[in-house]
């Protein structure tokens, strides 16, 4: 019997996954061994060349076929690097401290053989349903487009039938929207289920008028537009959510995870609830991370970008089972193996959680997300002048407040300026400089005004001034991004509660005594707790009309606040899989070369 050609690439990449999983376990016997870990490093670099060059062979003959599993295959792929990396970066580490770090090995056999068994899988089989999870702008775009098409034209049972896909939709974007609810700030947690009980009510205002005998077309069409209104308000209310929530959780990127490491290397007290408290807190925060960069992900037509997010995900998700334990096994056990584990895990976080940051920061709306900033410096500038009136003086951590929300525009600005247009980049540059010197005038003036005898009323006011004057010059880069509509109104501001931790009890959403609502907010849990980028199962969608799921532009205001509202079909205008393939075989390339006896450095 002759093979097809597919069939051969096949049978050659699982016989080239089979060799491959059994060499990266082979990984725990080999001695931290300069000579030892290069050659077997080269020898693992061989066995992942051949699988990605037989994956690129193997699009080519089925092009039409694979298509639907590239972006798959490329994440993959991007976290097979990904570790490779940290791999690296292990190798390094134990050859100075002369220690084999078998957690941490362990740790990228675990990632590594998930991806090369996950490849296998997405080439042998049809397309698994993706994780929904931030796919929030998706269900939006469904549900306009659905709700529009509600009219008697075709009779009344047609109607009726389309109200009841509509009405199923709608209940996808209401729990996208309550699982995002679950990790925002309270206050607009409050907010988020206020907005999904008004499109509740509208919707059922449109059921009622259908189910009348006499149903008048015109309050059919009144109700159809008044649910895309509230739709839309919600989107509103979802996007300002979620860059108050960028704001917060990269006002303290690293915070949560560095209080746990102070704990358990630095701490000798062992009480075991406020590890807890302090792991809950982690939880809490990178739950935050992942809704962000799945909503972001939701928002972009960059599909390498997207690919580039997920990974940063997927790495981050992988890390969730080993951290923590690593770094409470420091607190049982302070020998160099743990610390030295829990360090290399921890340094690996927080390169991808940085890398995040950045990408993330390319997608987010430079306008918006000034706005954003400037009402929260405002409203702790108003908290200061008030404590300055109260009592006559403030404290140096009163200015931290602020320092910490307006170094994340200097952050954001000097990141993303490669996304802005030219006009926007030439107003923004010298404005920038001015912001960047009064920021650290601030800085520097609370640190030497505010410390010790030198706090006075006196020296409170001339800091307070200062932090005034910082605030007029980022209004102004604010403004830099308006267009004329909104220049006319730059001046309206409006009033937006402080961002303050909650606690973890505070966010949970109680029940509102409405069922439907009630369910919506379970689904949002549900949601939340099951995402997954690569490394869980992930959940069935319901199923649903393949036209439910179609992408359309949204005409929505200025106020919507990411770049790239709609899912744009991303396999019409994303780089060939070929140049992709190509890119992490030369980057493959550089990592197996990366460990050279002059290597001296982690990547």
């Amino acid at each position: 019997m002759v093979l097809s050609k597919p069939q051969n690439v096949q049978n050659d990449l699982q016989s080239g996954f089979l060799s491959c999983q059994n060499y990266i376990h082979t990984l725990l016997n080999v001695t931290f061994n300069r000579n030892d870990l290069l050659d077997w490093f080269q020898g693992l670099c061989g066995h992942l060349t051949t699988i990605i060059g037989l994956i690129g062979t193997y699009y080519k003959q089925t092009r039409d076929k694979a298509a639907p599993t590239q972006n798959t295959i490329l994440l993959y792929l991007t976290q097979v690097l990904t570790s490779l990396s940290l791999l690296i970066n292990t190798f390094v580490l134990e050859e100075e401290i002369g220690l084999v770090l078998t957690e941490a090995r362990k740790c990228v056999i675990k990632q590594i053989s998930c991806c090369l068994e996950s490849i296998e899988v997405s080439l042998s089989c049809t397309p698994a349903v993706t994780d929904p999870s931030g796919n929030f702008v998706r269900w939006m775009d469904a549900a306009l487009e659905r709700v529009s098409e509600i009219t008697l034209h075709n009779g009344k049972t047609k109607a009726l039938e389309t109200y009841t896909e509509t009405r199923q939709i709608f209940e996808e974007v209401l729990s996208h929207a309550m699982s995002i609810a679950q990790v925002s700030l309270p206050q607009d947690s409050k907010i988020i289920r206020g907005s999904c009980q008004t499109v509740l009510n509208t919707l059922a205002s449109l059921q009622t008028e259908l189910d009348n005998p006499t149903t008048n077309p015109s309050m059919v069409h009144l109700f159809v537009d008044a649910c895309s209104h509230k739709l839309c308000h919600l989107e509103k209310k979802v996007n300002t959510a979620v860059l108050k929530l960028c704001l917060k959780t990269f006002s303290q990127f690293t915070t949560p995870l560095e209080k746990i490491r102070h704990f358990c290397f630095e701490g000798e007290k062992r009480v075991g609830d406020e590890l807890d408290s302090l792991v809950a807190d982690f939880d809490l925060h990178v739950d935050r991370i992942m809704q962000i960069g799945l909503f972001a992900v939701s928002c972009s037509s960059d599909c390498a970008r997207g690919v580039k997010i997920r990974s940063c995900l997927a790495s981050l998700e992988a890390l969730e089972s080993e951290l923590v334990p690593s770094l409470t096994a420091v607190l049982l056990e302070k020998s160099p193996h743990n610390r030295n584990c829990a360090e290399i895990l921890m340094r690996h976080w927080l390169d991808q959680a940085v890398a995040l940051q950045k990408l993330i920061f390319l997608i987010i709306d430079p306008f918006a997300f000034s706005q954003v900033i400037y009402e929260e410096a405002a409203e702790i500038v108003d908290v200061l002048s008030s404590t300055i009136r109260k009592s006559s003086m403030i404290e140096q951590r009163d200015v931290v407040s602020l320092l910490v929300v307006t170094k994340v525009l200097q952050s954001f600005l000097s990141q993303s300026q490669s996304e802005f247009s030219d006009n926007e980049a030439n107003k923004v540059k010298t404005k920038l400089k001015d912001y960047n010197e009064v920021l650290e005038e601030v800085e520097t003036a609370s640190k030497l005004l505010l410390s010790g005898d030198n706090n006075d009323p006196e020296n409170s006011k001339r800091v307070l001034k200062r932090c005034k004057i910082l605030l007029i010059v980022l209004k102004r880069i604010w403004v830099c991004f308006a267009d004329d509509v909104f220049e006319k109104n730059k001046s309206q501001v409006v009033e937006k509660p402080v961002l303050e931790l909650p606690s973890i009890d505070s966010l949970q959403l109680q029940p509102t005594g409405n069922p439907f609502l009630d369910h919506i907010i379970n689904r949002g849990k549900q949601i939340l707790q099951e995402r997954s980028v690569l490394y869980r199962t992930p959940i069935k969608k319901k199923t649903g009309s393949a036209k439910a799921m179609k992408s359309q532009q949204i005409p929505l205001s200025k106020l919507v606040h990411l770049r790239k509202l709609s899912f744009v079909n991303i396999t019409s205008n994303e780089p060939s899989l070929d140049l992709q393939i190509t890119d992490i075989l030369n980057e493959m390339t550089t990592l197996s070369t990366s460990l050279k006896p002059n290597t001296t450095k982690t990547i």
